[in-house]
């Protein structure tokens, strides 16, 4: 009986003393739920600010303000996940649905750049409008669910798509920024895709490449113009719509990117009853940091934009090859 119990002990024990470290799990529909109460009672407060007034701040400006230092000491990935998570944000609309008269939040992503609550996160987070909704308010949220009203829009570049936030939150651990990241790198990425939150993904750097983008107008839609050569990484690290704003790091959490848009490799064959349709590979873009860097500097303002036809002119995009599509979901996709 002793000679039984002992081998079984001996793994209980085992068991216990591996399961030791905190593991997090993440309830989707009780995170909304959180993040739909809290943010209903800001807005009770009066402590939120529309999506309308942070819109009319959205113009190209720097603010001066310094980064994280870089850090050398590479993380097993079990441990860069529980750092990212420390300051990665789900950053979207809590806003009132005119379907059924609800209000919901639908997520994107961001995270924290610099001490006394400063995110970075797309543009286009904070400008796209979706038809019917008159009522919406800006908010972050942290992985425990606690919610943070955006106060203003402290620096933008609309050709390159991101910005710094100010959130009422100043003991937000930020993250570093690090240049000059080399093709065949690891990368980690953790955002919501879908709103699956928090979901940690891993890759590498493909290409790092220079490409011209669609503008985006003060309403979030394209206006006919392109920007100038903006730097960017292409991943293998996994995303999806929903992951908008959020970091690619490095192994030990530098941000080296920030999650922008997808786009489909070739032109996928539809098939038909004989065949099998083609498949299509999906082509990750994300800003480089040294763009996002830019915004470091308050110097940074609006310059002369460059037309459609003159930008085309100079190889802008390849002759029959599609642009990305924008990483940002329909308003009311995860709100069902």
């Amino acid at each position: 009986m002793c000679k039984t119990l002992f081998p079984i002990a001996a793994l209980l024990s085992a068991t216990l003393c591996w399961a030791q470290p905190n593991r997090f799990v993440i309830d989707d529909d009780e995170y909304l739920d959180k993040i739909t109460a809290a943010s209903a009672k800001l807005l009770h407060h009066g402590k939120l600010e529309s999506l309308d007034s942070l819109r009319n701040q959205v113009r190209t400006k720097g603010v001066s303000l310094k980064p994280a230092p870089v850090s050398r000491e590479k993380l097993a990935p079990a441990d860069l996940c529980d750092r990212l998570r420390e300051s990665t944000l789900a950053v979207g609309s809590y806003y009132k649905c005119p379907d059924c008269g609800e209000w919901h939040f639908n997520s994107s992503a961001g995270f924290v750049v610099a001490e006394g609550g400063v995110i970075c996160t797309c543009c286009h987070v904070v400008l796209v409008e979706d038809e019917g909704v008159k009522e919406s308010y800006l908010v972050a949220a942290d992985a425990n669910g606690r919610v943070f009203p955006i106060k203003s829009v402290l620096a933008a570049d609309t050709e390159s798509d991101t910005c710094f936030l100010k959130v009422d939150a100043p003991a937000l651990k930020p993250l570093p920024l690090r240049a000059g990241i080399r093709a065949g790198e690891r990368v980690y990425c953790l955002s919501h895709p879908g709103g699956y939150h928090f979901m940690f993904t891993e890759g590498m750097v493909a290409r790092v490449n220079l490409r011209r983008d669609d503008m985006l107008d003060e309403h979030g839609q394209t206006n006919g113009l392109l920007t100038r050569p903006l730097l960017f990484l292409n991943v293998t690290a996994e995303f999806a719509p929903g992951s908008s704003g959020a970091p690619i790091v490095d192994e030990a959490g530098n941000v080296v990117a920030q999650v922008s848009s997808i786009a489909d490799a070739g032109e996928p064959d539809a098939g038909d009853e004989n065949t099998l349709p083609s498949p299509s590979v999906p082509v990750r873009f994300c800003l480089a940091a040294e763009e996002i860097l830019r915004l470091t500097d308050s110097r940074l303002e609006e310059k002369k934009l460059v037309s459609e036809t003159k930008a085309k002119s100079k190889g802008a995009h390849q002759p029959g090859a599609k642009p990305p599509t924008s990483d940002h979901p329909p308003k009311n996709a995860q709100a069902n």
